[in-house]
């Protein structure tokens, strides 16, 4: 089969057989924290199930730095690949890693003292602090791979390489399975053998890409870096919106453990953990057709290619559309069979989760559409866009929603959360389609986005 490439026509075929590769590699992504679930869940307990989930959220906002660098470098690469500019393309890729390298071992050692604050800022309570701790403090020493690692993802999709990327990450997933496996099961080393399993992984999933871009015969290399801050500047105004959806699920996360606990008690935290785990591998999929899709808008906007970017838009809408529909069904009717896998020693815990797994699904019908919408934005250059779409979806509208639903909806309204914001951020995305509309003829001119 013929690689498809940044400057191909892009159908709905298309734009999913491009983005298998991103897809493969957010699901795999996805499947550490549900692999360290289950092992400590079922091997350790579930008040160690508590703390994992606890504790997350704050490491995730970390991860998410590495994602806002290379995605938002992804849109200016890709732009400058585009024009013709290879060069330069090479060069925002080594000052972007090496800021973010640098940025990385900053932040490990930061997170390293500053875990057990954290864990109090979270909620954890004095019993459930020293896991919290255990876990966090291991994954901190690993966390400038791993944010490499989530920015390496889009960056190699840039360089046309995204089955390396999932080769890459199938590696390393392997190795946390089987490494949570013998630590946890086998050696019985509890939060730390569940921590260095995942750490140990994020290694794998840098070295390998790094090694990739090491080569000077590839179109992307590094080449020595010269300091632009207007650079990273950009990078980070590009790739904002990734950036404020991990700081949106930490918050949201947290206030939600708080409303869980209010209406449902610590049965709730558990239901939620297991909506999330769920709700992330499936999200995986509109994420990695998003992460795709960046650099193939970019190109084109270089290209000023009018006819492709409505092609793009159009198609993958209708693309995220219909995978949405086939996710809700699948999660509404298999509900229960995945609430066992998790929580199945307890069969009240097995019917709440269930339950509010068929809630949640609602949110896929939408989640697929506004995503790809801030994806599309983000090519175009244009973060004002993206950040909004961002904001609504994952912050401000399930913020509103987790407080004002259960007043009216009681501990159902929880599980609504997120189908009530998919909502908001789809009008949200309609406006500013609405804007491109009118402004695109100016932009495919000038080679330029006009800012909302």
């Amino acid at each position: 089969m013929k690689r498809i490439q940044l400057s191909d026509h892009f159908k709905c075929s298309t734009i999913l057989l491009f983005s298998l590769p991103s897809i493969g590699m957010e699901l795999v992504d996805n499947t550490y924290q549900i692999v360290d679930g289950y092992f400590i869940s079922n091997y350790i307990g579930e008040a160690a199930f508590e703390a994992e989930n606890l504790i997350f959220p704050p490491l995730l906002i970390l991860m998410y730095i590495g994602l806002m660098f290379g995605t938002g470098a992804s849109a200016l690469i890709s732009r400058e690949l585009g024009e013709g500019r290879e060069e330069q393309a090479k060069r925002i890729l080594s000052l972007v890693t090496l800021s973010l390298a640098v940025l990385g071992v900053l932040v490990s050692g930061a997170l390293y003292f500053l875990l057990p604050d954290i864990a109090r800022w979270v909620g954890a309570s004095r019993e459930l602090i020293p896991d919290c701790v255990t876990y966090g403090r291991v994954l901190a020493f690993f966390m400038p791979f791993q944010m490499l690692s989530m920015a390496f993802h889009p960056l190699m999709i840039t360089a046309e390489r995204p089955g390396l990327g999932l080769a890459a990450t199938v590696v390393n997933a392997a190795a946390n399975i089987v490494m949570d496996a013998v630590f946890v099961a086998g050696f019985g080393w509890g939060m730390r053998g569940a921590a260095f399993a995942t750490g140990l992984a994020w290694l794998a999933s840098a070295v390998i890409p790094f090694i990739y871009f090491t080569n000077r015969k590839h179109t992307l290399s590094f080449v020595r870096p010269a300091y632009n801050p207007g650079v990273l500047g950009r990078t980070v105004y590009n790739g904002a919106s990734e950036m404020v959806s991990a700081v949106a699920y930490a918050v949201v996360a947290l206030v939600f453990n708080l409303q869980a606990l209010k209406y449902l008690g610590e049965s709730g935290v558990a239901a939620y953990a297991v909506s999330e785990y769920v709700g992330g591998l499936f999200s995986a999929v509109f994420y990695g057709i998003g992460m795709s899709i960046v650099p193939v808008v970019g190109y084109h906007l270089g290209k000023k290619n009018r006819e492709e970017l409505h092609s793009l838009r159009r198609s993958g809408l209708l693309l995220n559309g219909f995978l949405g529909l086939l996710m809700t069904a699948g999660c509404f009717f298999l509900a229960e069979t995945i609430s066992r896998f998790f929580v199945g020693y307890s069969s009240d815990l097995t019917v709440l989760s269930a339950h509010a797994l068929r809630l949640v699904s609602l949110s896929f019908l939408l989640g697929g559409m506004t995503t790809y919408a801030s994806s599309f934005f983000t090519g175009l250059n244009q973060g004002f866009a993206s950040l909004v779409i961002a904001v609504v979806k994952g912050f401000a509208g399930p913020l509103v929603a987790v407080v004002l639903l259960p007043l009216v909806l009681e501990a159902d309204g929880l599980w609504m959360t997120s189908p009530a914001a998919e909502v908001l951020a789809l009008g949200a995305a309609l406006i500013f389609f609405l804007w491109w509309n009118r402004n695109e003829d100016q932009k495919i001119r000038e080679g330029t986005v006009p800012e909302a």
